[in-house]
């Protein structure tokens, strides 16, 4: 059937007509998508920047309907500066409304005034580490430059550690891969004494559409910075993502850096394979389910034990089996389109699959999870999830119905999530928000550390280690 998840699959949810406060909200939403171009056209054809500034302000308030927060004019990376630094703006847009007395400006004051207050309130509180039941540990100084931006991890090659040490970045291009990997390790763990223990290690697969980011650009730097200061190994794998780049190339490359952290790079650095987290973000996220999914299955014949897996606001359902996204409400046939279409399965069937729908059997996590046997969904890792709940890109739907799919599958009945499981939900939180230096980047990254340090706890009280 057009326009439905991929080898005419039913979608997962049966959803009912919405109410007509939905209509009038999503009316709302489209109404300030479309001024937005109105403002951007005003801004780059009569220099006036007002109106657009003004709905990037109102913008703070709503989630731009997904996947649309990942192209102009509502981008969810220019809305998580306006949310990050609301205050500041709120003081700017008023100083210009005095200056010019312009309604406008004034409106886009009192936006961003009103959008500080809400992240002030107790909802929004900075205690979010306390709900989960555990403390969060102290992190490793940033280089000042990196509060600028995360990625401006990419300049480095040594950041600073607990207590004075060194944490080094090193690149390495492993003999036999066809894209290379950065390895985070404590100053003197590449050549450890055998009475050391070994250490835990974490495989980053960072994100980027498919198609952009880099091994070292990461929104979740400063969580490898603080693991690797407290004796991690951390390993972020890169992987063929540019012209050429034909799914499955993607996860192809990831798994060959899994298997060379077995075969080689485990023991040149000391690492413990029976101790192993996984982690990514967006379309690392995607990737990370992928190759669990395999390892569940026991398609990946390798010695290593996943304890915990980390994913931060994944792509669980490029198909968008969960119909939360945008519909297209048109077909065309040189692009692609189907009518009725998910436009972030467009998305990824024309981009990345290259038009190539065979390909979907090994690209949809969510499908490959409700085909597990239930002792297979037991051996999944215990899994964090970290999303916001304005993401307008990857919407946090598609999340939370992973992890119900997964609490179905398990022992445990059904309802909610597993008990090893966490769904934190930032609150007003964009795709990528970490990129901005502020209390809701804090509160993934303490909430992060603090349920990874609570989960090893356990694990070593069971074990009787500690």
């Amino acid at each position: 059937m057009p326009g439905t998840a991929p080898a005419g699959a039913a979608p997962l949810l049966d959803v009912g007509p919405p109410s007509m406060a939905e209509v009038a909200a999503g009316a709302g939403r489209w109404a300030l998508w479309l001024a937005s171009w109105w403002g951007l056209q005003g801004l780059l054809w009569e220099s006036d920047p007002s109106i657009y500034v003004l709905c990037l302000s109102l913008a703070t308030h709503v989630r731009v309907p997904p996947p649309f927060g990942q192209v102009p004019p509502l981008l969810d990376v220019f809305i998580v500066y306006f949310q990050g630094f609301s205050p500041f703006c709120s003081l700017l847009f008023g100083t210009l409304a005095l200056r010019y007395r312009s309604p406008t400006w004034l409106l886009s004051s009192a936006s961003c005034g009103w959008a500080a207050l809400r992240r002030s309130s107790p909802r929004n509180g900075r205690s979010a580490a306390a709900a989960l039941g555990a403390r969060a540990p102290a992190r490793a100084p940033r280089p000042w430059l990196t509060m600028l931006h995360p990625y401006a991890y990419w300049f480095f090659r040594r950041v600073p550690g607990h207590g004075g040490g060194e944490v080094h970045i090193e690149r390495l291009w492993p003999s036999g891969l066809e894209a290379p990997i950065d390895v985070w390790y404590e100053a003197g763990a590449s050549s450890p004494s055998r009475s050391q223990p070994l250490r835990p290690i974490l495989l980053n697969l960072h994100g980027g559409a498919w198609r952009g980011g880099e091994a070292r650009i990461s929104p979740q730097s400063p969580i490898w910075q603080t693991l690797a200061a407290q004796g991690f190994l951390i390993v972020s794998c890169e992987y063929r993502r540019r012209r050429g780049a034909q799914w499955p190339v993607q996860l192809n490359d990831c798994r060959a850096a899994l298997m060379w952290l077995v075969r080689e790079g485990a023991a040149q650095f000391h690492g413990d394979l029976e101790d192993l987290t996984i982690a990514g973000a967006s379309a690392g996220g995607h990737l990370v389910a992928l190759l669990l999914a395999e390892a569940v299955k026991k398609q990946l014949p390798l010695p290593v034990t996943f304890r915990a897996a980390l994913l931060f606001y994944p792509a669980l359902d490029p198909a968008d089996r969960c119909r939360s996204t945008v519909r297209l409400p048109f077909s065309c046939s040189l692009l692609g389109v189907r009518y009725q279409m998910s436009a972030l399965e467009w998305f990824f069937e024309f981009f990345v699959l290259k038009s190539q729908r065979h390909c979907w059997s090994s690209a949809e996590p969510l499908k490959q999870l409700q085909e597990l046997r239930k002792e297979q969904a037991a051996a999944w890792p215990p899994t964090l999830v970290v999303h916001g709940e304005r993401d307008g890109v990857v919407p946090v739907e598609h999340s939370r119905e992973f992890l119900k799919t997964l609490a179905e599958l398990s022992e445990e009945g059904g309802v909610g999530l597993r008990s090893c499981d966490q769904l934190l939900e930032i609150p007003g939180g964009r795709h990528t928000f970490e990129i901005v230096y502020c209390d809701l980047s804090d509160m993934s990254y303490d909430c992060t550390l603090a349920w990874l340090h609570q989960l090893r706890s356990v694990h070593k009280d069971g074990s009787g280690q500690g």
